[in-house]
Protein backbone atom coordinates (compact mmCIF):
# COMPACT_ATOMS: atom_id res chain seq x y z
CA UNK A 1 0.00 0.00 0.00
CA UNK A 2 3.02 2.29 1.01
CA UNK A 3 5.41 2.58 -1.78
CA UNK A 4 8.05 4.04 0.14
CA UNK A 5 7.57 1.50 3.26
CA UNK A 6 7.94 -1.29 0.48
CA UNK A 7 10.85 0.09 -0.68
CA UNK A 8 12.36 -0.48 2.74
CA UNK A 9 10.89 -3.54 3.60
CA UNK A 10 12.62 -5.07 0.63
CA UNK A 11 15.98 -3.68 1.07
CA UNK A 12 15.73 -5.01 4.92
CA UNK A 13 14.15 -8.40 4.14
CA UNK A 14 14.17 -9.47 -0.03
CA UNK A 15 13.81 -12.89 1.39
CA UNK A 16 10.37 -12.39 3.29
CA UNK A 17 8.45 -10.34 -0.22
CA UNK A 18 8.57 -10.43 -4.11
CA UNK A 19 8.90 -6.87 -5.00
CA UNK A 20 6.33 -6.58 -8.10
CA UNK A 21 8.98 -6.03 -11.12
CA UNK A 22 8.07 -2.49 -12.18
CA UNK A 23 9.09 -1.48 -8.67
CA UNK A 24 11.88 -3.50 -8.74
CA UNK A 25 13.05 -1.58 -11.88
CA UNK A 26 12.68 1.82 -10.35
CA UNK A 27 14.31 0.98 -7.20
CA UNK A 28 17.21 -0.70 -9.05
CA UNK A 29 17.80 2.50 -10.68
CA UNK A 30 17.32 4.47 -7.49
CA UNK A 31 20.08 2.75 -5.98
CA UNK A 32 22.54 2.76 -9.13
CA UNK A 33 21.96 6.20 -9.73
CA UNK A 34 22.53 8.19 -6.20
CA UNK A 35 23.39 5.22 -3.86
CA UNK A 36 23.97 8.30 -1.09
CA UNK A 37 20.47 9.55 -1.29
CA UNK A 38 18.90 5.87 -1.66
CA UNK A 39 20.53 4.72 1.98
CA UNK A 40 19.58 8.44 3.53
CA UNK A 41 15.37 7.38 2.23
CA UNK A 42 15.48 3.98 3.63
CA UNK A 43 17.11 3.89 6.41
CA UNK A 44 13.96 4.77 8.87
CA UNK A 45 11.81 2.41 7.04
CA UNK A 46 14.92 0.05 7.76
CA UNK A 47 15.23 0.48 11.22
CA UNK A 48 11.09 -0.03 11.25
CA UNK A 49 11.42 -2.96 9.73
CA UNK A 50 14.00 -4.31 12.31
CA UNK A 51 11.71 -3.71 15.34
CA UNK A 52 8.73 -4.53 13.86
CA UNK A 53 7.08 -6.27 16.25
CA UNK A 54 6.55 -9.41 13.49
CA UNK A 55 10.08 -9.19 13.80
CA UNK A 56 10.67 -9.51 17.47
CA UNK A 57 10.02 -13.22 18.83
CA UNK A 58 8.76 -12.95 22.43
CA UNK A 59 9.70 -15.21 25.05
CA UNK A 60 6.07 -16.38 25.63
CA UNK A 61 5.91 -17.03 22.01
CA UNK A 62 8.77 -19.21 21.62
CA UNK A 63 8.20 -20.89 25.08
CA UNK A 64 4.71 -21.94 23.84
CA UNK A 65 6.41 -23.89 20.87
CA UNK A 66 8.35 -25.92 23.77
CA UNK A 67 11.77 -23.66 22.82
CA UNK A 68 11.62 -21.28 25.86
CA UNK A 69 14.54 -19.04 27.35
CA UNK A 70 17.35 -21.29 28.77
CA UNK A 71 18.86 -19.51 32.57
CA UNK A 72 22.14 -20.68 33.36
CA UNK A 73 22.84 -19.70 36.83
CA UNK A 74 26.52 -19.11 37.70
CA UNK A 75 27.22 -19.28 41.28
CA UNK A 76 30.59 -18.41 41.60
CA UNK A 77 31.34 -22.17 42.93
CA UNK A 78 33.82 -23.13 40.07
CA UNK A 79 31.29 -22.21 36.94
CA UNK A 80 32.64 -19.14 36.10
CA UNK A 81 33.61 -20.53 32.45
CA UNK A 82 32.76 -20.98 28.88
CA UNK A 83 34.83 -24.55 28.31
CA UNK A 84 34.17 -27.55 29.96
CA UNK A 85 30.31 -26.01 30.99
CA UNK A 86 27.79 -28.55 30.99
CA UNK A 87 25.00 -25.88 31.92
CA UNK A 88 26.36 -23.79 28.43
CA UNK A 89 26.97 -26.90 26.29
CA UNK A 90 22.92 -28.15 27.73
CA UNK A 91 21.47 -24.61 27.02
CA UNK A 92 23.58 -23.96 23.47
CA UNK A 93 21.37 -26.74 22.70
CA UNK A 94 18.15 -26.16 24.15
CA UNK A 95 17.02 -22.51 23.32
CA UNK A 96 17.98 -18.77 23.76
CA UNK A 97 20.54 -18.67 26.79
CA UNK A 98 20.43 -16.14 29.53
CA UNK A 99 23.53 -16.51 31.74
CA UNK A 100 22.51 -14.83 35.10
CA UNK A 101 24.72 -14.15 38.66
CA UNK A 102 23.00 -13.48 41.52
CA UNK A 103 24.91 -11.40 43.73
CA UNK A 104 23.51 -12.97 47.51
CA UNK A 105 25.05 -10.77 49.89
CA UNK A 106 24.64 -13.56 52.57
CA UNK A 107 26.80 -15.44 50.48
CA UNK A 108 29.74 -13.80 48.48
CA UNK A 109 29.93 -11.00 51.03
CA UNK A 110 31.04 -13.12 53.81
CA UNK A 111 34.33 -13.82 51.56
CA UNK A 112 37.42 -12.38 52.31
CA UNK A 113 38.90 -9.73 50.15
CA UNK A 114 41.50 -11.61 47.98
CA UNK A 115 38.43 -13.85 47.39
CA UNK A 116 36.17 -11.52 46.37
CA UNK A 117 39.23 -10.39 44.38
CA UNK A 118 39.53 -13.54 42.19
CA UNK A 119 35.29 -13.59 42.04
CA UNK A 120 34.82 -9.95 40.64
CA UNK A 121 37.65 -10.68 38.11
CA UNK A 122 36.14 -13.86 37.20
CA UNK A 123 32.94 -12.28 36.41
CA UNK A 124 34.65 -9.66 34.40
CA UNK A 125 36.41 -11.74 32.39
CA UNK A 126 33.23 -14.14 31.59
CA UNK A 127 30.77 -10.65 30.95
CA UNK A 128 33.60 -10.00 28.19
CA UNK A 129 33.89 -12.92 26.78
CA UNK A 130 29.93 -13.38 26.25
CA UNK A 131 29.49 -10.23 24.88
CA UNK A 132 32.54 -10.43 22.12
CA UNK A 133 32.31 -14.10 21.54
CA UNK A 134 28.59 -14.65 21.53
CA UNK A 135 26.57 -11.52 21.57
CA UNK A 136 25.27 -12.76 25.29
CA UNK A 137 24.54 -10.32 27.89
CA UNK A 138 25.15 -11.56 31.60
CA UNK A 139 22.55 -10.64 33.90
CA UNK A 140 23.58 -9.56 37.26
CA UNK A 141 20.66 -9.73 39.84
CA UNK A 142 20.88 -8.84 44.13
CA UNK A 143 19.50 -10.42 46.55
CA UNK A 144 19.10 -13.64 47.90
CA UNK A 145 18.70 -16.42 44.61
CA UNK A 146 15.44 -18.43 45.42
CA UNK A 147 13.81 -15.08 45.01
CA UNK A 148 15.67 -13.61 41.68
CA UNK A 149 15.78 -16.49 40.22
CA UNK A 150 12.42 -17.29 40.18
CA UNK A 151 11.80 -13.82 39.18
CA UNK A 152 14.61 -13.73 36.95
CA UNK A 153 12.70 -16.75 35.00
CA UNK A 154 9.23 -15.00 34.76
CA UNK A 155 10.86 -12.19 33.22
CA UNK A 156 12.36 -14.40 30.37
CA UNK A 157 9.48 -17.43 30.16
CA UNK A 158 12.43 -19.66 31.05
CA UNK A 159 11.77 -23.44 30.96
CA UNK A 160 14.85 -24.28 32.33
CA UNK A 161 17.82 -23.61 34.36
CA UNK A 162 21.19 -25.23 34.64
CA UNK A 163 23.04 -24.83 37.85
CA UNK A 164 26.33 -26.66 38.52
CA UNK A 165 25.89 -29.18 41.83
CA UNK A 166 25.79 -28.29 45.06
CA UNK A 167 28.65 -26.74 46.11
CA UNK A 168 30.66 -28.14 49.02
CA UNK A 169 30.54 -25.22 51.48
CA UNK A 170 27.26 -24.88 53.34
CA UNK A 171 26.68 -21.57 52.75
CA UNK A 172 26.24 -21.75 48.84
CA UNK A 173 25.17 -25.06 48.88
CA UNK A 174 21.99 -24.00 51.44
CA UNK A 175 21.67 -21.06 48.75
CA UNK A 176 21.76 -23.67 45.70
CA UNK A 177 19.09 -26.05 47.72
CA UNK A 178 16.33 -23.35 48.23
CA UNK A 179 16.75 -21.41 44.80
CA UNK A 180 16.49 -24.78 42.75
CA UNK A 181 13.16 -25.56 45.04
CA UNK A 182 11.56 -22.16 44.40
CA UNK A 183 12.46 -22.91 40.58
CA UNK A 184 10.74 -26.29 40.57
CA UNK A 185 7.63 -24.89 42.56
CA UNK A 186 7.34 -22.14 39.20
CA UNK A 187 7.61 -24.66 36.81
CA UNK A 188 10.71 -24.22 35.38
CA UNK A 189 12.69 -27.60 35.02
CA UNK A 190 16.14 -28.40 36.93
CA UNK A 191 19.08 -29.37 34.50
CA UNK A 192 22.46 -30.31 36.82
CA UNK A 193 25.34 -30.74 35.80
CA UNK A 194 29.20 -31.15 37.63
CA UNK A 195 33.14 -31.26 36.69
CA UNK A 196 33.91 -34.10 37.63
CA UNK A 197 36.33 -35.47 36.04
CA UNK A 198 35.98 -39.07 36.51
CA UNK A 199 32.55 -40.75 35.41
CA UNK A 200 30.81 -44.03 36.72
CA UNK A 201 32.57 -43.54 40.43
CA UNK A 202 30.11 -45.79 43.05
CA UNK A 203 30.05 -42.82 45.63
CA UNK A 204 28.65 -40.57 42.53
CA UNK A 205 25.71 -38.20 43.96
CA UNK A 206 25.61 -40.68 47.12
CA UNK A 207 26.40 -39.74 50.89
CA UNK A 208 29.64 -39.01 52.60
CA UNK A 209 29.68 -42.35 54.08
CA UNK A 210 29.53 -44.37 50.80
CA UNK A 211 33.39 -43.47 50.09
CA UNK A 212 35.96 -45.83 50.89
CA UNK A 213 37.47 -45.53 54.33
CA UNK A 214 41.08 -45.28 53.66
CA UNK A 215 42.72 -42.96 50.99
CA UNK A 216 44.27 -45.22 49.29
CA UNK A 217 41.22 -47.15 48.95
CA UNK A 218 39.40 -44.18 47.50
CA UNK A 219 42.77 -43.35 44.96
CA UNK A 220 42.47 -47.25 43.76
CA UNK A 221 38.59 -47.17 43.15
CA UNK A 222 38.83 -43.89 41.36
CA UNK A 223 41.41 -44.95 39.06
CA UNK A 224 39.45 -47.29 37.99
CA UNK A 225 36.64 -44.97 37.21
CA UNK A 226 35.79 -43.27 33.53
CA UNK A 227 38.59 -40.11 33.08
CA UNK A 228 36.44 -37.78 31.11
CA UNK A 229 37.79 -35.80 28.66
CA UNK A 230 37.36 -31.86 28.99
CA UNK A 231 35.01 -30.24 26.08
CA UNK A 232 35.51 -26.95 24.76
CA UNK A 233 33.40 -23.78 24.55
CA UNK A 234 30.09 -24.16 23.08
CA UNK A 235 30.44 -23.32 19.19
CA UNK A 236 27.59 -20.21 18.95
CA UNK A 237 25.08 -19.43 22.03
CA UNK A 238 21.74 -17.84 21.19
CA UNK A 239 20.77 -14.93 22.83
CA UNK A 240 17.40 -13.96 23.84
CA UNK A 241 15.81 -10.88 22.59
CA UNK A 242 14.78 -8.46 24.72
CA UNK A 243 17.35 -9.90 27.33
CA UNK A 244 16.36 -9.44 31.37
CA UNK A 245 17.66 -6.17 32.76
CA UNK A 246 21.23 -6.22 34.36
CA UNK A 247 22.06 -4.30 37.47
CA UNK A 248 25.57 -4.81 36.45
CA UNK A 249 28.84 -5.28 37.93
CA UNK A 250 29.87 -2.64 40.68
CA UNK A 251 33.72 -2.18 41.26
CA UNK A 252 35.18 -4.66 43.62
CA UNK A 253 36.11 -1.97 46.11
CA UNK A 254 32.46 -1.22 46.88
CA UNK A 255 32.39 -4.96 47.42
CA UNK A 256 34.93 -5.20 49.63
CA UNK A 257 33.60 -1.97 51.86
CA UNK A 258 30.48 -3.87 52.21
CA UNK A 259 31.76 -7.04 53.37
CA UNK A 260 33.70 -4.98 55.67
CA UNK A 261 30.61 -3.33 57.09
CA UNK A 262 28.36 -6.18 56.97
CA UNK A 263 31.01 -7.91 59.17
CA UNK A 264 32.02 -5.58 61.67
CA UNK A 265 29.22 -6.59 64.04
CA UNK A 266 30.20 -10.42 63.86
CA UNK A 267 33.74 -9.52 65.12
CA UNK A 268 32.58 -7.14 67.70
CA UNK A 269 29.86 -10.04 69.42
Amino acid sequence: PNPTYSIGFMVTAPHLVRPRPRLANWLSSFLLLAPSRALVAVRPFIHAVQHHPLRQRSSAAAAADGAGAQLVWLTGAEDLRLSDHGGFEAASAAGAVVPVFVLDPAVHLSYPPPRLRRLHRALSSLEAALSEEYGVTLVVRRGGASAVLPQVAQECGATACHVVADDVEAPMRVSQRAACAALADSGVALRRWDGALRSGCPWSGAAAASLPPTFPEYASAARACTLVAAAGAPKALTPLEPCPASEGLPGVEAWIAEAAVAAAPAEAA
